[in-house]
């Protein structure tokens, strides 16, 4: 009753009195989208916990010298919010479809990957100056962002009492561990945790 509402709404915003399959569509894509969006927004906003539990579940792929969540819950909603707006805007612009797939197919990859940048930087103010590193040797997480061999990748970890994250590499220089891998911090080198797979042996005290 309430997406119907929504939808209505929109259509009549934008001036579609009987829409086709594929207005429908472009306004399905934008209102999921958005309201999906929204909910991670806010879910991010009630704390790092809550964000943080979200953000996992999202795939990782490493973009540029850095690692940063593009297909994560929130890229995948901006995405299809993307579609649907950038959908929209191209078919009444041309009242061609292909022209609106193609469009809305370039909004989506725009708005996936400056959500990335995004998840990116919230990272990076995370894992500031003020984190006793030190407390992490010991703890339990999870790899938030793939850990190559002989490279770092991000993990999730609670730190005085705050889930960060933070900057990782495996014990085994040799050793891929995925995301969403449980992991335990075994050292710290600056502000880069020395992790292993849980079942990886007991932990070193």
């Amino acid at each position: 009753m309430i997406y119907m509402t929504l939808f209505e709404t929109i259509t009549e915003f934008v001036g579609i009195e009987a829409p086709s399959l594929m207005e429908i569509i472009f306004v399905s894509c934008a209102v999921l989208g958005g309201i999906l969006f929204f909910i991670m927004m806010l879910l991010m906003m009630v704390g790092d916990v809550l964000g943080g539990v979200t953000d996992a579940i999202g795939l990782d792929i490493d973009a540029g010298g850095g690692a940063f969540e593009i297909l994560s819950v929130q890229g995948l909603s901006v995405a299809v919010m993307m579609f649907g707006l950038t959908g929209m805007f191209g078919l009444s612009a041309t009242g061609s479809d292909v022209v609106a797939v193609l469009a809305g197919g370039v909004g989506a990859a725009a708005g996936m990957y400056g959500m990335g940048k995004m998840m990116y930087g919230i990272n990076q103010l995370q894992a500031d100056g003020t984190v006793n590193y030190n407390d992490a040797i010991g703890q339990r997480g999870q790899v938030y962002s793939r850990i190559k061999p002989n490279a770092t990748g991000e993990i999730q970890v609670p730190v005085d009492g705050t889930l960060k994250t933070l900057l990782a590499r495996a014990q085994d220089k040799a050793m891929l561990i995925p995301s969403g891998e449980f992991i335990r911090v075994v050292d710290v080198i600056g502000s880069t945790m020395i992790v292993k797979p849980l079942d990886d042996g007991p932990s070193e005290e």
